[in-house]
């Protein structure tokens, strides 16, 4: 099991197929929270339903176009982040991620971010991370703001989820900033 210490709380794990049953707990307990922004929150039901996504996930990771880690704040799960939409030959890939509803506020996706951002550029070798989030979701938006990504534009109607087409905004940080 590989854990990577961001401090003394908060690390990142490596998922396993074994981690299915405390990531839907945690799920469980923040749907509607994680609904709102998430269309697939409201899919994830059953541990065999997590099981597909992290074998998925380590799946695609071997084939280097997926990175993803399970946060824990002294050693329990609290959420997760990841790089997807590698494009390999422009260096860059999009950061995603989520957080139990009682970790926020407390600084845990700004420290796991700033973590990330040093994996991707410095042992990933990307030059360009996108973080993509609903023009409404402002915890997500204050984040990337936090970590210095800058906002490139408001795509209209970008992503379709809950009945609707929603407006996202698009931040980007290159890894000479």
């Amino acid at each position: 099991m590989f854990i990577d210490q961001v401090n003394d709380h908060i690390s990142l794990k490596l998922p396993a197929a074994t981690d299915a049953n405390g990531i839907l707990d945690l799920i469980n307990s923040n749907r509607m929270q994680l609904a709102e922004w998430l269309p697939w929150a409201k899919g994830m039901v059953a541990v065999s339903d997590e099981q597909k996504f992290l074998q998925y996930g380590i799946e695609k990771m071997a084939h280097g176009d997926f990175w993803f880690t399970i946060i824990l704040v002294d050693n329990e799960p609290a959420g997760m982040i990841d790089l997807h939409e590698f494009s390999h030959e422009n260096q860059r890939a999009q950061i995603g991620y989520w957080l139990a509803n009682q970790y926020q506020g407390m600084g845990v996706m700004t420290l796991c971010l700033a973590h990330v951002e040093q994996i991707a550029f410095t042992e990933l070798g990307l030059n360009r991370l996108e973080l993509i989030a609903d023009v409404k979701n402002n915890k997500s938006r204050a984040v990337a703001t936090r970590r210095g990504f800058h906002e490139d534009g408001i795509l209209k109607e970008y992503l379709l989820y809950n009945g609707q087409f929603h407006d996202v905004a698009m931040y980007s940080k290159l890894k000479s900033e």
